[in-house]
């Protein structure tokens, strides 16, 4: 989500600086190459494939595709949202809470508790797109089986995920939105906005 914010403060630094700055993140292998490849994508005109592929020549790495696709989509139809309901049933738990979906691994939102329903809520606007999750109920994390999980990973575990789509998406948004998320370049016309809009 704060992608296109980042690509337009390299811009920016690029336009001061003559063409030379310098991108770094704590290890330089997911966020900075990010950064730099949705440069490569949205300003230098390179298909998202090429950009990466050059980038991988020049330093092993592993940034997010589909979080570059998420972000190019997003600046070229805005962030439709929808509401998700989370819950943990039981009321015998002193603390409930998620990590992972919006905010990463390293947060945690606390769920609040029904005393009625006996059952712990967390309603949360979310941009369009695929999240996982984690609960953390009295301090050990967990999977509700009640709600959907990914397949086992290399290391076994596994996670809950939601994928969130926004009733209020028009049809064209919605068709604009698929073909971002799936190809592999942007029109002229798509490279100028989004140049306009780091501009901003």
């Amino acid at each position: 989500m704060r992608l296109p914010a980042v690509v337009s403060k390299l811009h920016r630094a690029i336009n001061r600086n003559g063409g030379v700055t310098y991108v770094h993140c704590t290890a330089g292998l997911g966020r900075a190459p990010a950064v730099a490849l949705a440069y490569m994508y949205w300003v230098l005109g390179y298909k998202l494939s090429e950009a990466h592929k050059f980038l991988q020549s020049r330093r092993a790495c592993c940034p997010k595709l589909e979080a570059i696709r998420s972000a190019t989509a997003d600046v070229l139809t805005g962030l439709p949202s929808g509401r998700v309901i989370l819950s943990w049933k039981g009321g015998k738990h002193s603390s409930v809470e998620v990590s992972g979906l919006d905010v990463g691994w390293g947060q945690r939102i606390p769920l609040k508790f029904n005393p009625s329903e006996s059952v712990w809520l967390l309603e949360r606007d979310l941009p369009e797109g695929h999240y996982e999750y984690k609960y953390i109920v009295d301090g050990e994390w967990t999977c509700n089986a009640s709600e959907l999980m990914t397949s086992p990973q290399g290391d076994g575990h596994v996670n809950n995920y939601i994928h969130v789509s926004s009733p209020d998406s028009d049809n064209e948004s919605k068709a604009l939105r698929k073909r971002l998320i799936a190809e592999d370049d942007l029109t002229l016309f798509e490279r100028q906005m989004i140049r306009e809009f780091l501009e901003q």
